[in-house]
């Protein structure tokens, strides 16, 4: 009795809320966006979305949350038609859980069928096949209709397609073929036709493929369908791609592009540059494949998908190499190098959700399918010996479900154990891939260090080299005019010549004078050769290797001989001050430690501009050497600084730097036990404070 009142009361309380005019408008309003983006027209813009954002947050603001999840499954829709399939597996997933509390079980069950569709295009093909047969569980209790159960095997026949289950997906198909063909409707046929041209592709049967591609064509041209000419489109291009046609794989593409962009299918016409580039490439046309692998580039980033820009990066890195331009494919392979670690984990996550997914929903989904066949049983019991038998019954259904879902559980298992192996296997390989990345970049910042301290050596070299070049020249002339002394002298011993004439040269030589610049030249070549002797001492103090070995360092040397280095740079544009309190050694790896000076000292001065200051201080705290290298340069944010030891980060233009020198750094100063940071303000310069153990047994030449 007090159960049927609140019935009562609560069925009342209904029919007045619905009643509101604000209700029946707000529910007009997103049947209206249900229609509209189920057209598959030209209308997936940003205004479109926002119109479907705010008309959500009217309806949570006025609590009418029965309208909710189709409002939150329509922009995921939007999202997915814009590129941002981020955002819209985040709106479908919200929607289906907002849509389970008011809806019946056939929504739910389209539903996910939406978000398993979803799943397909993401080549999550596990968790699609899980959502697909979820759906199609409860379209067999609850639609008399059976229209929906032919959508349902189709949309499990594309999910077998794409692991690869070909004689699984036939069947599947056949079976909606009869059942449209029963039902007498034909409304998606066209699909199941794709669909049936995808299995023949797969198994290279080109010819019956390309029949079953052209089928729907017409239908499609004369009902303005681009989406679906999309999809005929481009599967007919890769069919005649994979039959070595290539002259008509590329008209196709080039169609199946056309169609995406009238529609604004971001997320397609990525995919399409991609398969057209990698065409183009296939048959030598590299001009033309480097254009549409750019465009594709520009295309990534209006969708969610760093694995489109990695398959364009990989091919133009591939593409210059090829033609020798390797500047260009350096650049490429740096742009490569940020997205594959991130692309790579990001992969793994998504496959591993996708086992994980199909497990989790199908046990939450078999609960709902279970309490949902109990309500509406028990809205038929009427007496005891009823309520008895359906429980015997589904205690018995329950015993078979359990012993069919093990089963399917083992068998699912094992694929997915198989799965995840060549998951595993695709990781280690992408590693490989990513380690001899890393090796060659290494490699590309040491060419670079070599580069300064050889363009450095050059120019600090020039100056003693060319003052002792200048002084020969000078000396030889001086010989020249001494020469005829020289002659009258030795006619003097040998001849007799005559005193009067050797006078008269003296006095015209100037004897004194020429005395005077003889010492001074002498003196310059000297000082010329000192200096050189110095500068090489230096070098080779410098550019010595000890690999591993631990030696006597000396800091105000190692800094010293840096600045020498760099002075072709610093010339007379940048005021150097120096305030060297610690002025002895330490015992460290020298040369990975000049390394470190040289990598900092370059940086200041890079970022130094005419008429500006480098201060260099070392100190001693605590058994520690501290070395301070400050410039009043155009300094870093809190953002560059956060990123500014970590390998690949460069703030330099793209072909200017490898992004691993401060990286290098840092792990070298890691490695002698050792710390270095970084104090800066944008504007305002920049301070890095290196500190390094004196005593030998804190540096790490123990380990």
């Amino acid at each position: 009795m007090r159960i049927g009142m609140i019935k009562v009361l609560v069925g009342f309380m209904l029919c007045n809320l619905q009643a509101q005019p604000n209700y029946d408008h707000l529910k007009a309003r997103v049947e209206h966006f249900k229609t509209i983006v189920g057209k598959g027209k030209n209308i997936a813009n940003t205004d479109l979305l926002n119109a479907a954002k705010a008309l959500n947050d009217s309806i949570f603001t006025l609590k009418y949350y029965e309208l909710q999840g189709d409002v939150l499954m329509t922009i995921g829709r939007i999202n997915q038609q814009l590129g941002r399939m981020g955002h819209a597996e985040i709106y479908f997933k919200e929607g289906i859980q907002h849509g389970r509390l008011y809806r019946d079980s056939l929504w739910v069950a389209s539903a996910l069928a939406r978000l398993g569709g979803f799943y397909g295009l993401e080549e999550r093909s596990f968790l699609a096949l899980e959502l697909h047969l979820q759906a199609l569980m409860l379209r067999e209790v609850h639609d008399t209709t059976r229209k929906s159960i032919a959508d349902s095997y189709h949309n499990i026949a594309g999910a077998y397609i794409q692991i690869n289950e070909l004689s699984t997906a036939e069947n599947y198909l056949n079976k909606a073929l009869e059942l449209k063909n029963e039902l007498k409707d034909t409304f998606q046929l066209g699909i199941i036709n794709t669909l049936f041209a995808d299995v023949y592709s797969a198994r290279g049967q080109y010819e019956k493929a390309e029949a079953y591609y052209f089928k729907d064509i017409p239908k499609r041209l004369s009902q303005n369908n681009y989406e679906g000419l999309t999809i005929s489109f481009l599967g007919l291009a890769d069919n005649y791609k994979s039959w070595g046609k290539n002259n008509e794989a590329e008209i196709y593409y080039l169609k199946a592009l056309q169609a995406a962009e009238t529609i604004k299918r971001q997320r397609n016409i990525g995919l399409i540059l991609l398969k057209l580039g990698e065409l183009y490439r296939s048959i030598g046309q590299a001009d033309r494949a480097k254009a549409v692998f750019k465009r594709a580039i520009d295309n990534c980033t209006q969708v969610d998908s760093r694995s489109y820009q990695l398959n364009a990066y990989r091919n133009l890195y591939l593409m210059y190499k090829e033609d020798g331009n390797l500047p260009k494919a350096m650049e490429y392979l740096e742009l490569l190098s940020v997205v594959q670690d991130t692309t790579a984990k990001e992969a793994l996550e998504m496959k591993m959700e996708d086992m994980q997914a199909a497990f989790e929903l199908s046990e939450r989904e078999n609960k709902i399918t279970a309490l949902d066949n109990e309500n509406k049983k028990g809205k038929q019991l009427r007496n005891i010996l009823i309520l008895s038998i359906c429980l015997l019954l589904s205690s018995l259904a329950f015993v078979v479900f359990v012993y069919r879902g093990r089963n399917k559980a083992l068998h699912q298992l094992t694929q997915e154990q198989a799965h995840t192996k060549a998951l595993l296997e695709e990781k280690e390989a992408l590693l490989g891939n990513l380690q001899q990345t890393n090796l060659q970049l290494i490699h590309a910042e040491k060419m670079a260090s070599i580069g300064v301290m050889t363009a450095g050596i050059a120019h600090e070299l020039n100056n003693p080299v060319s003052a002792i070049h200048a002084s020969v020249e000078a000396l030889m002339m001086d010989f020249e005019d001494l020469q005829p002394l020289f002659d009258s002298l030795g006619k003097l011993e040998k001849e007799g010549t005559d005193l009067h004439t050797i006078k008269n040269q003296i006095q015209t030589l100037d004897l004194n004078s020429l005395t005077t610049e003889l010492q001074s030249l002498m003196a310059t070549i000297n000082n010329g050769a000192q200096r050189t002797a110095q500068i090489v001492q230096g070098l080779k103090t410098f550019a010595r290797d000890s690999g591993d070995e631990y030696s006597v360092y000396n800091i105000t040397e190692g800094l010293e001989t840096a600045l020498t280095i760099l002075q072709h740079k610093i010339n007379h544009r940048i005021t150097i001050k120096k305030d060297y309190h610690y002025d002895e050694s330490i015992v460290c790896q020298t040369s990975k430690i000049n390394q470190v000076l040289l990598n900092i000292l370059d940086n200041a001065v890079h970022a130094v501009e005419l008429g500006g200051h480098i201060n260099i201080e070392t100190k001693t705290i605590k058994n520690e050497c501290v070395i301070t290298i400050t410039d009043d340069g155009s300094g870093m944010d809190a953002d560059v600084q956060k990123k500014i030891f970590e390998p690949f980060f460069t703030t330099k233009e793209v072909g200017k730097g490898t992004g691993l020198g401060l990286s290098i750094s840092y792990a070298i100063v890691k490695q002698h036990h050792g710390d270095i940071v970084v104090h800066s303000q944008a504007g305002k310069g920049t301070s890095f404070v290196i500190t390094l153990p004196i005593d030998r047994t804190q540096s790490g030449s123990n380990v």
